[in-house]
């Protein structure tokens, strides 16, 4: 084989192997999520008091996820059977009240204070156990 055909074959090796490394190992972006996230948007979350695990959010849309009707806290450990408080921010809607944190799980459940309604809008979720 001559000297140019084996250049031309590592570098056609080459581009092969760099085309097909990046069709494997690419991400990209799904426009699909689970009925516990929010597609297109964020919530910023701020705790004080405790440390949170986990938010996962319920709807009244789904699966549009635009009117959040419960939001179950998880906390990273036991909080004394404290009861959460949360300031739902940015949007219209209603208040949540909470339930006392579960002992076994660390998950309390938070729904509209009057039944039947949602939070529309939402941007911020401010969580105080004291």
């Amino acid at each position: 084989m001559r000297k140019s055909h084996k250049i031309l074959l590592a570098a056609g090796l080459g581009i092969a192997a760099v085309a097909g490394g990046s069709a494997f190992t690419g991400t990209g972006l799904a426009t699909t999520a689970g009925a516990t996230q929010f597609v297109g948007g964020t919530v910023n979350q701020t705790v004080t008091g405790a440390s949170l695990a986990s938010v996962t959010y319920g709807f009244a849309d789904a699966p549009g996820n635009t009117q959040v009707n419960k939001i179950d806290l998880k906390f990273a450990d036991a909080t004394g059977g404290k009861t959460p408080t949360v300031s739902l921010n940015g949007g219209a809607g209603t208040s949540f009240t909470c339930t006392a944190v579960n002992a076994a799980t660390f998950i309390a459940s938070c729904t509209p204070t009057t039944a039947g309604t949602s939070q529309t809008g939402l941007t911020g979720l401010d969580v105080t156990v004291s």
